[in-house]
Parts: C-alpha cells; structure tokens; sequence
C-alpha cells in the first residue's frame, strides 16, 4: 500500500505568474461579496504560491494594480468557487 498525500477539498492555491515585483493579493471568503470574511492579505513574489482553504466555500480575491506601489489601488474583485476541488489563480 502507497501512502499518497490527503485531499484538501477547496484549496485556492493563487501563484504570481506575472509580476517580477511581489503582489498584494487580499482574500474574502464567503457566498457573497458582501458577507465575506477576510481570509487575509498575502505579498506574493514571482513564482511562489499562497494556498488559502476555504473547505468548499467561494472566495473573492483582488490585487494591486500595481505591484509594489503601496498606492492602495486594487483591481475589481473576482469570484473562485473551488466546491469540493482545488482551484488554481495565476496572477
């Protein structure tokens, strides 16, 4: 018998494939936008990952326009809903 790495049903793994500087992604977790929860505010450098759980609840997420400009703009907030599977964000 091989032992083989436990599921984690609604995994978001979001992954800085664009930007050479860092970016600020923010997360909310919830069915709708408006009674989400602040899951977190995650700096991603290019190439490496953040993997929030949301246990099979939608997530919203946005990031800076801007990478590194600390000027508090963000782009228009988008829907994940992992269900009962991992999702994947580039970025």
């Amino acid at each position: 018998m091989v032992a083989r790495p436990a599921r984690a049903d609604g995994l978001i793994r979001f992954r800085n494939v664009s930007f050479d500087r860092a970016v600020n992604v923010e997360v909310r977790v919830g069915t709708t936008l408006e009674g989400a929860t602040l899951y977190g505010t995650q700096k991603i450098g290019k190439g490496d990952l953040w993997e929030v759980d949301t246990t099979g609840t939608p997530a919203w997420w946005r990031r800076e326009i801007v990478p590194g400009s600390n000027d508090g703009r963000y782009t228009a907030w988008q829907r994940v809903d992992p269900g009962s599977s991992d999702a994947s964000v580039d970025i």
